[in-house]
């Protein structure tokens, strides 16, 4: 049982909680002024507090302003959005407005309770976590606890969606390089000109647009780690530069005439199999068996079905925690289906999956129908027929020239998904950038691009 504080001047208030929470078996501290409840908060171990919004002394905006380390619910007689959202964004856990009900205060209290017992579990930070208890990833666990403490490179390879920029920072983490930077780069997502650049960094003057020097992250990793994601996307001509860098641990900025000697580990990932590679004459062999002096296989999900419903509850608490939302269950139906379910995005399409169920389920549990789209059962994606249809609808529809039928498609299907994602994140632009994974700027000019409403009023 919990110990309550009721925080109000009126005395009805707090004799009528009183007795009912007793009656539920929480102790409960009384205070009727705002600095008696600051001392009640500081000192006596509370759990929970019930603290009215207007009281002699200190309201309670100003408790919440000093005391963060207990979950306060505000009582107000007050029922005004100004006060809500103050009081929400001071970090109350919730907001109620009198007269009240004992079940709506029964509702709060377990489920603040519930998610205050599930935050004070031994979890580590989300980018830290590894969810893993089948035995192949305890096999990854013990191979990361053998490499770690050396200097040795190191190869992930596995499919896309497996979580190898986790292990990658796994490994970081238990080096003795850890406090130095962890720097990761995308192989592919830049091209071989550019790609360079970042890498090992150019003078003033170099080529245009250069209009002072840049380190590369060689240089601003020295000490540290760097994670080359995608590395077999690496263009032939880059791969005998990192060579270099691996056989005499020193660089050359675009358009300079010194080497800089540079004290960094390389990890490596990739989804392709770097031997077919070196056999097509794509990847160099000499560069694949300097990466590969230790290779960390992740296996896919559907081979470690065991870590699939741990990995969801996982994602359950995190994006609980992330978007304060109240932690739900999965249904029966929903377990069984998870684990029957191939996942071939593998753990990210199980996290993705996880973040539309958190976001769009209206209740606390999460059922198969959360878990996939309607049109899951089709034969084809529902996104794909969706693209399909619409197309097909533009020809049939439209009788003059196609000669935008790219850029209509696009940007119809960008407004619509930005549209949705901030009408479900309730028009919060920072959360909204966060779920379609884009920066918070390219979704302001998206928005202002697309002409996109911006609020539901």
């Amino acid at each position: 049982m919990a110990r309550v504080l009721i925080a109000d001047d009126e005395k009805s208030i707090r004799v009528v909680l009183r007795k009912y929470l007793s009656s539920l078996g929480h102790e409960v501290v009384e205070a009727s002024d705002g600095i008696e409840a600051i001392d009640v908060l500081k000192e006596k171990g509370v759990d929970i507090a019930f603290v009215d919004i207007k009281m002699p002394g200190k309201t309670g905006l100003e408790i919440l302003d000093e005391v963060k380390n207990v979950p306060i619910v505000i009582l107000t007689a007050y029922g005004t959005m100004d006060y809500t959202v103050k009081a929400m964004e001071k970090g109350a856990v919730e907001y109620i407005t009198k007269p009240f009900s004992f079940e709506e205060i029964k509702s709060i209290l377990d489920k603040v309770l519930i998610s205050h017992e599930r935050e004070e579990e031994d979890i580590p930070p989300v980018e830290d976590e590894i969810v893993g208890t089948s035995r192949k990833m305890q096999e990854v666990f013990k191979l990361i606890g053998r490499v770690a403490k050396s200097d040795v490179t190191v190869l992930i390879t596995g499919e896309s969606g497996t979580g190898k920029e986790l292990i990658a920072k796994a490994i970081h983490k238990y080096s003795h390089r850890r406090n130095k930077p962890f720097l990761a780069i995308n192989c592919a997502a830049l091209p071989p000109n550019l790609l360079e650049a970042e890498l090992f960094g150019y003078e003033k003057g170099a080529f245009t647009g250069a209009v002072s020097s840049k380190k590369g992250i060689f240089e601003q990793a020295n000490g540290g780690t760097i994670f080359l994601d995608e590395i077999g996307e690496l263009e032939l001509s880059l791969q005998s530069k990192l060579l270099r860098v691996l056989q005499e641990k020193e660089i050359r900025r675009i358009g300079g005439n010194k080497t800089i000697k540079v004290n960094v580990r390389i990890i490596a990932a990739t989804n392709r199999n770097l031997e077919q590679e070196v056999k097509r004459g794509n990847f160099r062999e000499d560069l694949f068996f300097r990466l590969n002096v230790v290779n960390v296989e992740i296996p896919p999900l559907r081979e470690r079905r065991e870590d699939i419903i741990p990995l969801a509850v996982y994602f359950i608490k995190k994006f609980s925690k992330e978007f304060k939302l109240p932690v739900k269950e999965l249904s029966e139906n929903a377990v069984e289906w998870l684990l029957g379910y191939d996942f071939p995005g593998n753990v990210r399409e199980l996290e993705n999956m996880i973040l539309r169920a958190m976001l769009l389920s209206p209740v606390d549990v999460i059922d198969v129908k959360d878990l996939k789209p309607t049109a899951a059962v089709s034969r084809e994606p529902s996104f794909e027929e969706a693209i399909r249809n619409f197309v097909i609808e533009v020809f049939t529809v439209e009788q003059k020239e196609k000669n935008n039928l790219y850029d209509l498609v696009v940007r119809s299907a960008e407004r619509i998904l930005i549209s949705e994602v901030l009408r479900y994140c309730n028009y919060n632009q920072v959360k909204a950038a966060r779920v379609l994974g884009i920066h918070r700027n390219t979704l302001r000019r998206k928005i202002k691009e697309l002409n996109i409403e911006t609020s539901n009023y």
